[in-house]
């Protein structure tokens, strides 16, 4: 009954034959409304599932562009200026991921 890979109708079907409930018409509407609200809040689920992986996708992105910009001898201000971070958040990049650097 809880699976999502049933259908409304699959759901009702099965309360109907296999558990002998009388499904009204009522009851069939508010089971339609009970799995649209299952669908929307699982799709909202996903979308912000994908919305915090891309916000982690340019954080990771953003600390290797300012790695490897240091390690190649930029100062924090031409850093700074190539990345538009301030130079305190570009200090606790480097000092996160290489403290032996700093």
């Amino acid at each position: 009954m809880l699976s999502m890979e049933l259908s409304t109708d699959e759901k009702l079907e099965i309360m109907e034959t296999e558990y002998n409930i009388l499904i009204s018409d009522k009851m069939r509407e508010d089971v339609r409304a009970m799995c649209n609200l299952s669908q929307g809040i699982r799709e909202k689920g996903r979308a912000e599932g994908r919305a915090e992986g891309r916000a982690e996708g340019r954080a990771e992105r953003e600390e290797k562009i300012i790695l490897n910009m240091y390690m190649n001898h930029f100062t924090l201000e031409q850093i700074a200026v190539a990345t538009g971070m301030d130079i305190e958040g570009i200090r606790t990049v480097i000092v996160k991921k290489e403290p032996e650097l700093v």
